[in-house]
């Protein structure tokens, strides 16, 4: 281990040896609030003599500047002040555009330390009400994962959760099973899998930007936002711009993964486009100690996207269609009881316009979308010579689809008001599981045929209203409610339709402190809750865990969750600590039957989930930047003070980013603490270090090659304490290599 470190710190330290630079330049606009150009506004590029002024038309024009990192201030007299980091390259375009909001004294004092970053990891705003990571396409098309779970695993407060593989889900603040909501352009993401859903069908190619935000968000978004969302937005063309295209290829080692993706975009006039497709295909993967069963997957999508820009207005058309196919559900009992997905498809369809300055508001979001989804989960009993005794397949398909409008009006200087109304609808739900007994000779001698879900439909309509206006020079306010009408129903095999009809209210109070231009403090205090799952409510039988049964009688999820965090800015730092306590009543809990080994549902009376998160960023110099995240969480049954499931340990992550010229290259550590208090569907683990390693090239403006090396130390770990987990990979290499025009 000693040697490892050494070889890393070794190779770090050469590539920071200087060469010889080219003098670049950077052209850029700057347009107020409503797009119109902003002359007169000073550009300064910090820790430099550099700086310019804009034109009648905005535009600026900066020369002299070695490739690397900087950041550049924008200041006008009457507007808020803007920074902007950005990376230069040599054989690159290098221009920025950025827009400034007109300024009022009392907010010049409150977000006078915002940094909007255009190609820097995330978008570090000490305004905020609550905890925000975002992770722009320029950090995800360095990375060297495969799907949105191992994107966001190492984000503080998330962890992953399943029994392994690719069909692991994303948790935050120790909540899954559709306690989070996972967004992909505004759509929320459904599935029958019990775990929740994982969204493993969004190629990170895809992506443009991918948030995750911590804290209840049932105002916005409704029923399951108890711990947070995770919003993905994809890739959209843009009007008056050039054809261009990339062209990707990757190969992960430890799973024998072979990956390619192409992305075209342009425009016409007004018009732009987009289209782009993406396959992968991976053999179980190796862990330290073994091969893990089951552990396969192959997948591939299309998306095309068009849309019209005008100058107060967008209107857009995205058609996107996945199609898994034989994905593993690997576990300790793979060999002769293994479990897959041998199909899964999804198709989201969505249409929309965002118009500003329509009627008396100024600006509204329309916008309409179509899910179709289907999932088939296959079980086989194997006898000692590898006969099949028992073969089962389920099949899950359903329909959703949904709208939503809204609304946002500036009351003065100080005030903005935003509402909303959404609509979201599931219907044609039906399930058919049959089950086949063989013989030993390989005839079929029994066949029975079950249905639990037959033609169930949830219909969910929510109206909400969210303020925010100015307290003081130092301080802002924000409130929200939000009133929401479910029905749910299914047809039994007897013709009768059941239903259930339920409501909630939801709100919260945010407020922001700024102590000092770079020092603020939060506080908030938000309700959230979740509604049954059709599946949880209605569905009997095969899952890729095993069996299990409903419950028509649950009730829904009710939370309180507390947040308060400190934050601080400046010139090389940025700080970062939350502390949280989220109390969930009535909070539904999967539980085995011990005699069956089967699963089922119930109502605790309470949970409490509470902990810390902290982010740290360094900014040494303009090459290097150092990161320190941590969190540490608790939960509980509060009426008997045993643990819930999904508690993550306790895990501290150092990392480190070298970039100059064309090269980067990014080392991190992780270590994460045993888990001794596991919840009823887990079992003790024990804690690990993970040392990651992720480079790249750029060897001209066309070409971009990128290695990894994951699990440097080929450590033994689970990343997941569920009692049916396997032993996650090994040391991997991953290649990537990118052509761009």
């Amino acid at each position: 281990m000693k040697k490892i470190f050494a070889l890393l710190a070794a190779f770090f330290l050469f590539t920071t040896i200087s060469f010889a630079q080219n003098k670049l330049t950077i052209n850029g606009k700057v347009s107020n609030e409503k797009g119109d150009p902003l002359s007169g506004v000073k550009v300064e590029v910090f820790e430099t003599q550099i700086k310019t002024t804009t034109g009648s038309n905005g535009s600026f024009s900066i020369t002299g500047l070695n490739p690397g990192k900087y950041r550049i201030l924008f200041t006008h007299p009457d507007y808020m002040p803007g920074v902007l980091e950005i990376t230069i390259r040599e054989g690159k375009k290098n221009h920025i555009e950025i827009d400034l909001s007109r300024q009022n004294s009392r907010l010049l004092n409150l977000k006078n330390e915002i940094t909007v970053t255009a190609e820097a990891d995330s978008f570090l705003d000490v305004s905020l009400p609550s905890h925000r990571t975002i992770i722009t396409d320029n950090t995800l098309s360095k990375l060297a994962t495969s799907n949105i779970a191992e994107t966001v695993a190492k984000t503080p407060g998330v962890t992953i959760v399943g029994k392994g593989g690719y069909s692991m889900v994303p948790a935050i603040r120790g909540l899954a099973e559709h306690r989070i909501l996972i967004l992909v352009d505004g759509v929320r993401i459904r599935s029958e899998r019990r775990v929740g859903a994982s969204a493993s069908f969004v190629n990170v190619n895809n992506i443009a930007r991918l948030e995750v935000n911590r804290g209840p968000y049932s105002v916005f978004y409704g029923s399951g936002a108890i711990g947070g969302i995770i919003n993905i937005l994809t890739k959209s063309p843009s009007s008056q711009a050039p054809v261009r295209g990339n062209f990707q290829f990757g190969y992960n080692t430890v799973r024998d993964e072979k990956a390619a993706s192409v992305n075209l975009s342009g425009s016409k006039g007004k018009f732009g486009f987009m289209l782009s497709a993406n396959g992968k295909k991976a053999s179980d993967y190796s862990s330290p100690s073994s091969t893990i069963k089951q552990s396969r997957y192959a997948d591939y999508d299309i998306m095309f996207k068009i849309n019209r820009e005008e100058k107060n207005s967008r209107f857009y058309f995205n058609f996107f269609t996945y199609q898994g196919i034989d994905i593993g559900k690997p576990s300790p009992t793979s060999e002769f009881k293994p479990r897959w997905y041998p199909k899964e498809k999804n198709t989201l369809l969505t249409l929309g316009c965002q118009i500003k300055n329509v009627l008396f508001l100024d600006n509204i979001n329309a916008g309409f979308y179509f899910f179709p989804s289907l999932l088939e989960t296959k079980k086989e009993n194997l006898r000692e010579t590898y006969s099949v005794e028992k073969r089962n397949l389920a099949k899950i398909e359903a329909s959703n689809f949904g709208f939503k409008l809204r609304g946002g009006k500036s009351l003065g200087e100080l005030h903005t008001f935003n509402f909303g109304i959404d609509f979201f609808g599931r219907a044609g739900i039906n399930d058919k599981n049959t089950e086949w007994q063989f013989d030993e000779t390989g005839n079929i001698t029994e066949t029975t045929e079950e249905s639990s879900l037959l033609n169930s439909r949830r219909n969910n309509i929510g109206i909400y209203i969210d303020d925010k206006f100015q307290i003081s020079s130092h301080s802002i306010l924000n409130f929200g409610i939000r009133g929401d009408y479910i029905n749910t129903s299914n047809q039994t095999v007897e013709g009768k339709r059941m239903s259930r009809d339920d409501r909630s209210i939801s709100g919260y109070i945010g407020s922001v402190f700024q102590l000092t231009p770079h020092f603020s403090f939060l506080a908030n205090i938000g309700s959230s809750f979740r509604f049954p799952a059709i599946s949880e409510l209605f569905y009997s039988g095969l899952t890729g865990r095993g069996t299990i049964s409903s419950n028509t009688d649950l009730s829904p999820e009710r939370s309180v969750n507390l947040d308060f965090g400190i934050r601080y800015l400046h010139d090389r730092l940025y700080a970062s600590i939350y502390a949280f306590n989220n109390t969930i009543s009535d909070i539904i809990q999967k539980y085995k039957t011990p005699e069956t080994d089967a699963y089922f549902y119930k109502n605790l009376t309470q949970g409490r989930i509470y902990g810390f998160e902290g982010e740290f960023y360094f900014w040494l110099f303009k090459e290097l930047d150092l990161q320190l995240s941590f969190h540490h969480l608790l939960g509980k049954n509060t009426a008997d003070s045993t643990p819930l499931n999904y508690i993550p340990q306790t895990r501290l992550t150092l990392g480190a980013k070298y970039d100059r010229n064309n090269f980067w290259f990014e080392p991190k550590i992780v270590f994460s603490s045993a888990k001794k208090n596991p919840g009823p569907l887990e079992i003790e683990i024990d804690g690990y270090t993970l040392v990651d390693t992720v480079m790249g090239y750029k060897v001209n403006k066309n070409i971009q090659l990128i290695g990894a090396v994951s699990n440097i130390l080929n450590t033994t770990y689970r990343a997941s304490a569920d009692e049916q987990g396997v032993d996650a990979p090994g040391r991997s290499f991953i290649f990537k290599a990118s052509y761009s025009f």
